[in-house]
């Protein structure tokens, strides 16, 4: 306000010496300065330092009011240069912070920054997919920008909190949202206002509690995962059957290289040529064709982990797969499909 205050004043007072050297010059012989056009005129070209030379003060009045506009002038120049300098820097910085959002869609979003959400966001940028992340760390908003500076990744600063911010990472139309906060009683409190404002939103939410897994789920979180729980029953297949969890620790990672082995789950659209199949020849044809091993399926919310042999596939199911990064594309191609929810 200050500021639109003083630019106020002092374009006034330009103006007004402008008037007072037309007044002060044009009674004078010789003069060139005749008029209150031939001082607006004599006043833009000092302004823009062009510097014709063909109207300029005779007079000392003049002369003198002449260096009051000169150095008007050189601090009009000099505001406007900071102002248009100052608004680029705060644009620039704007969409450093990621205020202006983001039209991803069919996206994930990560909503909180440590070392197990950049695990997490490690295996899902090598299946191509998009990712938007929120952190309320400007110092995480750097590393996230260095790490993921494509076209797939999207960072914002800002407040856990705040609505506006949620729209502007296009929540709506994401595929799912993992909350990854180190504290569990923050997680849950954000989860429940979460789920009041986006209530059909898909949920995944860290917990560091076990005990507070059956509560989370009770808020409408589809999926809980604890660190000590899982990390407990991978060092336990280590123990006792490693090649096992050898195993099993490949398939859970996404594949990168053509020899690595993956589990994937592919929507089964109305062009899906396994559509009306039972699943034991569509377990055969996949094997046959496509060297893709379906070791399960996804009906409605229910997961059959070993389906009848005479199940039939339906429109909407998923199919889970176990294949290897050189024949992933093959299967996506010829389901019409990305691996993914």
């Amino acid at each position: 306000m200050k500021n639109k205050y003083g630019l106020f004043v002092g374009g006034a007072v330009y103006l007004l010496l402008i008037y007072l050297i037309s007044i002060v010059e044009r009674g004078s012989a010789g003069a060139n300065i005749k008029s209150l056009s031939d001082a607006l005129w004599y006043a833009i070209v000092t302004l823009t330092t062009v510097g014709y030379g063909d109207f300029y003060p005779v007079t000392p009045a003049g002369k003198l009011i002449g260096l009051f506009i000169i150095l008007g002038s050189l601090g009009l120049i000099g505001y406007f240069i900071g102002e248009l300098t100052r608004r680029i820097n705060l644009y620039m910085e704007k969409k450093k912070n990621g205020f202006f959002g983001t039209d991803f869609e069919d996206h994930y979003i990560i909503i909180g920054w440590n070392e197990f959400g950049r695990q997490v966001a490690d295996q899902i940028f090598p299946a191509g997919h998009k990712v938007a992340f929120i952190t309320n760390s400007k110092n995480n908003l750097a590393l996230i920008n260095d790490l993921y500076g494509s076209k797939n990744a999207f960072a914002m600063f800002a407040d856990y909190h705040n609505k506006q911010a949620l729209d502007k990472v296009n929540i709506h139309r994401c595929k799912a949202v993992f909350v990854n906060f180190k504290d569990d009683t923050q997680t849950l409190v954000f989860v429940l206002n979460l789920k009041r404002l986006y209530p059909d939103i898909n949920i995944i939410v860290n917990c560091s509690t076990p005990d507070l897994k059956e509560t989370l789920i009770n808020t409408g979180v589809k999926h809980v995962i604890s660190h000590s729980e899982v990390a407990s029953k991978m060092v336990a297949s280590y123990l006792f059957e490693p090649h096992v969890a050898e195993y099993t620790d490949d398939l859970i990672t996404t594949s990168i290289d053509p020899d690595d082995q993956d589990i994937q789950q592919f929507k089964v659209t109305r062009d899906n040529p396994y559509l009306g199949m039972t699943y034991f020849d569509a377990f055969v044809k996949m094997k046959k064709e496509l060297n893709g091993i379906l070791i399960g399926l996804v009906s409605g919310d229910e997961v059959l982990k070993n389906p009848a042999d005479n199940h039939v596939i339906a429109e909407g199911d998923y199919l889970i797969v176990i294949s290897c990064g050189d024949n992933k594309h093959q299967i996506e191609t010829v389901f019409g499909v990305r691996e993914g929810a």
